[in-house]
Parts: C-alpha cells; structure tokens; sequence
C-alpha cells in the first residue's frame, strides 16, 4: 500500500469560472480511509467583496472507469465575503442520489476501496432563473486500506518437512471498506542470485489464482509439484470487485531434501540440564541432544533415565557418561541405551561427582 498521506492542502483545486469569483479547495487526504461527510469539508474563499447565498453540487465518479457513482446537492447557506471553510453540518440538509454506489444514509460511512474523482459546483440562486455557477472544480483520491493482507503460512523463509497443502494471510483491514473482497496469490521460483520480489516480478508463475474469496487456499493436487531444496517467494494480493486493495509483503519458503527423521534430527536444539526446573524437549527417533558445563572436570558422570508418565513408577536405567572439561554439547540415541516408547514422558538425570543433580525431560517422537 502506498504510503498513507495526510494533508489539509493535499490537493489544490483551481477555480474554471473566468471571473473567479469563489475558489475552492478540498482538504482530502490524496490516499487513505475517506468518510462520505469528509466530502464536504472544503475552504471557500469569496473574492465578490459580498456575502453570497448560494448551494454546492457534488458529483463523484469512479477515475478508473468514468462511472458516475453519486450526485449531492447541499441546502443554501451563506458564504462571507473572505476566506472560509464548511463542513456538513453547515450545508445540511444535503440530498443524496446514489447511482454506482450502494446507499447509506450514514454520513459517516467509509467509501469503498477504490480510485475517485470528486467534483463540485458553486451555484447563486440556485432554484431561480437567475442561477449562475460562480466554481467549478475536480479533485482526485484515493481510498486504500490502512493495513494490506498479511501472510501467515507458509511462513517466511521456513524450510517445510513437506510440501504445503495449503496457504493462509489474514484480510486487509478495516475489511468493512471492501464488499467485494477477493484476492490473487502468486507463487513463483526464485533462480540463482535473484530476490524474491525480482522473482515475482520477471519470472512466469508457478501458480497463479486471481478467484480466491477466502483468506486461504488448498493447493491443488493436479498442480505442479514443489520441488526439494528450491526456493519459492509467494505474494497475495487483495482486490475490491476490479479495485485494487494492497497487497502483502513477499514471503519465502522451501521444501527440505532431507528425510524427515534426518531433518528433525538437524532441526532439533541442544536444550540445557538444569537443576531446578527441567526444560522440556523432543528426541527424534530416540536422538536426544542436550549440553551440560563439566565445571568440576569430571572424566565422567552417571546418567539415568526414568519414565515419569503420570507419575508411574518403574525401574530406572542408569549408565556411564564420559565428559570433557567445561561445555560439553552431547547427542545420544537413547533408544540404544534405554528401553522408551512414543507418547511417555521421561526424565534424564545427570549426577556428577559432588552429588549434584541435573535434569531435563524429554518425548520420543518417531519418524
């Protein structure tokens, strides 16, 4: 989304009428959230030298397609001699003709995502045969959501066991501006030396689909599958009917080559013995990984093992480790060593040679 702007002189309107006799200028922001009562927020400046009575005309169209979308006329009201500003509650009662656009009769209504064209007419005497148009001006807009989609899953950079079923971003938001919300989502390879939004940019699709109505999709079976080990930038984009409505930043993801138990094994982290509250962790097939500060030079330590599994009690399993002075980072397979089953909860307890006690506590989980 293009940066939100702000401005009470965000654009300047110039006067049509030869005699410029009234100018206006809107104080629309040129990009954001626009309210339909914001429309009617304008600076008059009367150059007559004369109070004048008179009414303004509105007419709003969409810039992209040139539809009219909405007329408004206000109520008459009187304009100082000088520089001035109006609001709705001054012009009230304003009279709507909803023509491209769904009617409200809220005034405080957001507009629909979307690029806009404003126009306004200053009439004298406007219901007499005497009505003269003093102004005459345009003014362009456009409204955008104050937060584009967000990607969710894959998430960035992860490197998948498996090649994803499935990919999530939550809405832009405030989604009340956009009633005919949908999205586009891109998915391409990225080559050698190229950035993913380069990718995004220059490469053909690996997929494409510009008809998702839900903030998700299922990723096709009969679709080409991700290859291991390459890398892919993924993008979603948002759309209001034909309107654009932001899009997400880039995301990118990977499908590992390795054998799921070898991935988990590398994936997993050294988790640190403790004396007091044990950390908990996962030992792929049986791998535990952990690491423990020999600060008394012990050659070796005993180790046990016990199943904690609600509070059972069973016989322990204790062997010897050796250790080496200071840090010492240890990756055992403990299936080897102890007799463990998928789904209990055991304690690891190493016991050095001033009978202090460490322990962490660990699940298997089979691959």
């Amino acid at each position: 989304m293009r940066k939100l702007v702000i401005s009470f002189c965000a654009i300047t309107c110039f006067v049509t009428s030869v005699s410029a006799q009234v100018q206006i200028q809107t104080t629309l922001p040129t990009v954001g959230l626009v309210q339909k009562n914001q429309l009617w927020n304008l600076a008059l400046i009367n150059n007559t030298g004369n109070a004048l009575v008179g009414r303004l005309e509105l007419i709003l169209y969409n810039r992209q397609t040139s539809q009219e979308l909405m007329t408004a006329s206000t109520a008459e009201f009187s304009l100082a001699k000088g520089p001035g500003v109006i609001n709705v509650n001054k012009v009230s009662p304003v009279n709507y003709n909803y023509i491209g656009i769904e009617p409200d009769k809220n005034i405080n209504t957001l507009l629909p995502v979307g690029p806009y064209s404003v126009c306004y007419t200053f009439v004298k005497n406007p219901n007499s045969d005497k009505r003269e148009i003093l102004a005459e001006e345009c003014a362009a807009f456009d409204v955008e959501p104050l937060s584009p989609p967000m990607l969710s899953f894959p998430a960035d950079s992860s490197v998948l066991l498996t090649a994803p079923t499935q990919f999530s971003w939550t809405p832009p938001t405030p989604v009340v501006l956009l009633n005919k919300l949908h999205y586009e989502i891109l998915i391409t390879e990225i080559q050698p030396s190229q950035k993913a939004a380069e990718a995004l940019e220059e490469n053909m699709p690996f997929f494409s689909n510009d008809q998702a109505w839900n903030n998700f999709i299922t990723y096709p079976a009969a679709q080409p599958s991700f290859e291991k080990d390459k890398w892919y930038a993924w993008q979603v984009i948002a759309r209001d009917d034909n309107s654009y409505a932001g899009k997400s930043e880039v995301w990118i993801f990977k499908i590992s080559d390795q054998k799921p138990a070898e991935a988990a094994i590398n994936a997993a982290s050294y988790v640190q013995l403790a004396k007091n509250g044990a950390e908990k962790t996962v030992a792929a097939n049986g791998i535990l990984r952990f690491y423990y500060f020999n600060q008394l030079s012990d050659a070796a330590v005993s180790i046990t093992v016990s199943d904690v599994t609600e509070k059972r009690t069973t016989e322990a399993t204790t062997f010897s480790l050796p250790l080496a002075r200071g840090q010492n980072y240890l990756q055992k397979d403990i299936s080897k060593l102890v007799k463990v089953q998928e789904g209990h909860l055991y304690m690891l307890t190493l016991e050095n040679s001033a009978g202090e006690k460490w322990h962490i506590m660990f699940e298997i989980k089979k691959y």
